[in-house]
């Protein structure tokens, strides 16, 4: 809405502008003079050059030329231009005939046949300069245009930049929480007097965990596969605090070796499965992942024991970070949905554009 009176504002204004200096061009010199604002030719022109050349606005934009470069549309835009210029002149020349008395009246006013060249010679070669000067007019507005528009899309980007970073931090903090290091820790200290050797893998595990949230800071996506194995580092932490109370399952068909997605988004869907499911439950439960392409779409499931309070909700599930991520990296391309499928089963769905 913003954009749009902007459009406005800027599209009146500068053709009001053009038209005064415009209309102070005479045979006696250039003057700024206050007696061109009585005079209706001035807003008609106004209003004729707003006309036209929004015309031409929404043919660039149907045509999504703003976004690329001047010199890339300009063969596109020729044709636009001169029949933006065409209408603009015809519009013009209407209004000089009426106001003339008539074409008759008009015709006959101030051209006479002269040098072989009948009336109606003299005028086309009139309207044929008077085009030619407002055709390089029309793509003067059309270079202010694009210059405007690609700045604007630029700020808009790095607008979309500043989002995406913003939420990929936000969905670090809520991976890398407190209590997640802390459980990990106790567990490693517990381990260290009674099976250091397991200790030390455990070390390892937390290390490779912590290093891959740190890279994601720094990328928009990853690979599967490697997502797949910091899940597994991480699910080797979590065996060493539930022990056997926590049974993993693992249903991976075959992925492009192209397939990409949101760095830590598989970790952060487990680590929500054991957080809100697993560790609520006496006994432990199962965390199931699958993944798979069917169709245009690369489909993750994470399935684990447990319950959902209020079916459909993403509430306290800490995962508003990676939806923003999705929204800001696949649009409507992309979708997550966790609901109850059994009595004792919650599944997180995700789908992403196939490889």
């Amino acid at each position: 809405m913003k954009m749009h009176y902007r459009y406005w504002i800027t599209q009146i204004l500068g053709w009001a502008i053009f038209t005064y200096l415009w209309s102070n061009l005479r045979i006696d010199g250039f003057g700024l003079r206050s007696d061109v604002f009585i005079d209706y030719d001035y807003y008609f022109h106004i209003a004729n050059g707003v006309l036209c050349t929004h015309l031409l606005h929404l043919f660039i934009r149907k045509q999504g030329l703003e976004g690329m470069r001047f010199g890339a549309v300009f063969p596109r835009l020729w044709l636009a231009v001169v029949c933006t210029s065409i209408l603009m002149v015809v519009n013009m020349g209407i209004l000089t005939i009426w106001e003339a008395g008539g074409w008759k009246s008009f015709s006959t006013s101030g051209l006479k046949d002269r040098d072989g060249l009948s009336t109606n010679a003299q005028l086309v070669i009139v309207f044929i300069v008077i085009l030619f000067l407002w055709h390089l007019l029309v793509w003067v507005w059309v270079a202010i245009y694009f210059a405007l528009a690609q700045g604007r899309i630029k700020r808009q980007e790095l607008e979309r930049e500043n989002r995406l970073k913003q939420a990929e931090l936000d969905n670090l903090k809520t991976r890398l929480n407190p209590h997640f290091l802390f459980n990990s820790l106790s567990s490693i200290r517990s381990l260290i007097a009674e099976n250091p050797e397991r200790a030390q893998r455990a070390v390892g595990e937390l290390a490779e965990v912590l290093r891959s949230a740190m890279l994601s800071e720094r990328q928009q996506l990853i690979a599967f596969d490697k997502e797949l194995e910091v899940v597994k580092h991480y699910l080797a932490i979590e065996n060493i605090r539930f022990e056997e109370r926590l049974l993993v399952e693992y249903s991976i068909g075959p992925v492009s070796e192209k397939q990409s997605m949101p760095p830590m988004l598989l970790q952060t869907l487990v680590e929500n499965a054991i957080k809100h499911g697993v560790s609520k439950r006496t006994s432990g439960g199962t965390i199931h992942i699958s993944a798979a392409t069917k169709g245009n779409h690369f489909i993750i499931q994470v399935d684990n024991t447990g319950q959902l309070t209020e079916p459909g909700s993403d509430d306290g599930f800490g995962i508003s970070g990676t939806l923003k991520r999705l929204a800001l990296l696949y649009g409507e391309k992309a979708s997550f949905r966790i609901s109850n499928v059994s009595d004792t089963t919650v599944r997180a769905t995700v789908k992403l554009p196939a490889a």
